[in-house]
């Protein structure tokens, strides 16, 4: 009599292969919730202090020219401000995404071992003539295995673009904010 190919022991561990990869990637949802909240007060905390700093001077404007002045002084610094913080909200989720693709990819690998080893037990177990079915099987997840890879691979060469993309915003933002920054305080 054959064994069956799935056992309990079969579903138990994939159950706990699930459990564990499911509070894995809550602890990386958390942690980037967590790192978000914290760059979001920090960013709260400083616009709240400019803000005070600012009005503080455009009470003690006493002419057009001087609020000028004022207003340039303190929209240079917002803007470069801004840039750092889309940056470092960027980062916060190219890392989150990073690791939930790592561990995406490392449950991927572990289905297909195990994938990989129920179609060897089913070959091995297999009634004669069934030969075909099981080379359509093999040729089936070699197929689906390939499909993933490229898509894999494509959707890390957006990431890479993405990236790329958005250096070279906060570049050119650093660029259009600096000369103005050093403009301003030459004229103080």
């Amino acid at each position: 009599m054959n064994q069956p190919i799935v056992t309990p022991e079969h579903f138990l561990s994939a159950i706990k292969n699930a459990n564990a990869a499911m509070a894995q990637l809550a602890a990386t949802s958390f942690d980037a919730m967590e790192k978000q909240i914290d760059l979001n007060l920090k960013t709260a905390r400083t616009s709240l202090a400019d803000a005070a700093e600012a009005s503080s001077q455009m009470l003690g404007v006493k002419d057009a020219q001087e609020l000028y002045g004022v207003a340039q002084g303190a929209a240079q610094p917002a803007a470069a401000k801004a840039t750092g913080y889309a940056r470092q909200a960027y980062a916060i989720h190219a890392e989150t995404a990073t690791e939930v693709a790592r561990l995406a990819e490392k449950q991927v690998a572990d289905m297909n071992k195990s994938m990989a080893g129920m179609i060897n037990e089913i070959s091995k177990s297999a009634p004669a003539g069934t030969e075909g079915v099981i080379a359509l099987m093999k040729s089936a997840f070699s197929a689906t295995n390939t499909a993933y890879e490229a898509m894999n691979k494509a959707s890390k060469q957006v990431v890479e673009m993405v990236e790329a993309n958005v250096e070279a915003v906060a570049k050119a933002g650093e660029t259009v904010v600096s000369p103005a920054a050093k403009g301003r305080k030459r004229a103080e």
